[in-house]
């Protein structure tokens, strides 16, 4: 059932996504709020999902990397309706529509666990993998307000007759606007993903004795954490934003999601589709 309800709200998120597209490119009126109520119909779909998983294996569902796109695909969603409704991107919904539905369907074709292997019973899990998606789901909207930014900069330089601020491609947010919208979004997810890379190190000792291990997802990971945290002290330091800041935000965002949607389907390292190892 709960197989079954996620690929509900994938196809939910798949005409949301659509939608999304299309009134990206033929902005209408009425389009931004069709657009948010859908993305969040999807949501209230998938979060049944959830709890249908939960039910199944008895706890709340964090084993494997079936859990994992799900859950982060969930908390994109869930950021991308707040930036939208709350901070004046409309563009971020749409965008994120299409990176979710990428995420819940790849869920989808992974195999789920059935049980929590007794080796991996630890309260650190569930608290790495929940802090650690939360803080890239963070990160994947900064990236894409960091492309609008770009694209809007890029328009903006070509003398490239703009509208008024509101809905679609042809009338895009203010550059100070994209800008804040994403440095908030990675002041806020960076210290959640800290959090979530000390509680894999803890859970890591727990089951294998040692508290870090040189995996090739390990280390984009360790490598994505340390180019954002050179992004906030340059930012908070010198004053660093702009194009150089959103170009770094969306290097960051790729090499999480290859990292993660990439290698995790490969199979490659303990993230992989057997779960943690």
């Amino acid at each position: 059932m709960a197989l079954l309800l996620l690929k509900v709200s994938a196809v939910f998120y798949a005409l949301v996504a659509v939608f999304g597209l299309v009134q990206l490119k033929w902005p209408r009126e009425f389009g931004d709020r069709v657009v948010l109520v859908g993305l969040s119909l999807a949501v209230v779909a998938h979060a049944l999902a959830l709890g249908g998983r939960t039910v199944e294996v008895g706890t709340f569902p964090l084993l494997d990397l079936h859990d994992g796109l799900s859950l982060f695909g969930f908390l994109t969603a869930v950021i991308a309706i707040g930036i939208a409704w709350r901070s004046g991107v409309p563009q971020a919904a749409p965008l994120a529509s299409v990176l979710v539905t990428v995420l819940v369907v790849a869920a989808a074709m992974v195999d789920a666990s059935g049980s929590v292997p007794e080796r991996l019973r630890s309260p650190w899990l569930p608290v790495h993998i929940a802090t650690a998606f939360l803080g890239e789901a963070a990160f994947a909207i900064a990236g894409i307000v960091a492309s609008i930014y770009l694209l809007q900069e890029r328009r903006l330089k070509s003398k490239h007759k703009i509208g008024k601020m509101g809905t679609g491609l042809h009338r895009l947010p203010a550059l100070e606007i994209l800008d804040n919208v994403s440095a908030r979004l990675i002041q806020i997810g960076f210290p959640v993903m800290t959090i979530g890379l000390f509680a894999g190190a803890i859970f890591s000792n727990e089951v294998t004795g040692h508290y870090f291990t040189w995996g090739l997802l390990n280390t984009v990971s360790v490598l994505v954490w340390a180019l954002y945290a050179l992004m906030l002290h340059f930012r908070l330091t010198i004053g660093w934003r702009g194009k150089k800041a959103a170009v770094l935000t969306l290097i960051g965002v790729i090499c999480t999601l290859v990292a993660l949607v990439g290698l995790g389907l490969a199979g490659v390292g303990a993230h992989g589709t057997g779960g943690v190892s």
